[in-house]
């Protein structure tokens, strides 16, 4: 079962770098959360298809070109948290700005309940990572 929730969340990642917001929310169970770090520009919990499919345009459509590369799973069952990179070329240029990225996937029933964002630049993921309990 955990090695099934470690590729649902795989999946979901891969939906996410080819903007497939459709692909995303199939993944997702009836009634998803999306849940974003108090430091985020816009902090708080958003509930259900509609709003999280929101924040997958809003992301879609800030980030056009951004990919997230996955450098760590921790698989604890029924959540999955997920250590990477997330880039995005700067512009005018073909160089890319790229900072580290902690999310946590509770998955429920082969389907993503509740999307966190545990952390977001290298101070805030190292101690979302202490948080947690977990070390790189």
């Amino acid at each position: 079962m955990s090695q099934e929730n470690v590729e649902i969340v795989r999946a979901a990642i891969d939906a996410g770098n080819r903007q497939d917001i459709e692909a995303g929310l199939a993944l997702m169970g009836p009634e998803p959360e999306w849940v974003n770090s108090p430091t985020a520009i816009e902090p708080g919990v958003r509930r259900g298809r509609d709003e999280v499919a929101a924040v997958m345009r809003a992301l879609s459509e800030s980030l056009t070109d951004a990919r997230w590369e996955l450098d760590r799973i921790y698989d604890r069952g029924e959540e999955v948290i997920a250590l990477g990179r997330l880039s995005r070329r700067m512009p005018g240029s073909d160089a890319r700005l790229e900072d580290r990225s902690l999310m946590s996937y509770k998955i429920r029933s082969r389907k993503i309940v509740q999307i966190q964002v545990l952390g977001f630049g290298r101070d805030e993921v190292q101690a979302a990572l202490e948080a947690a309990g977990l070390s790189e």
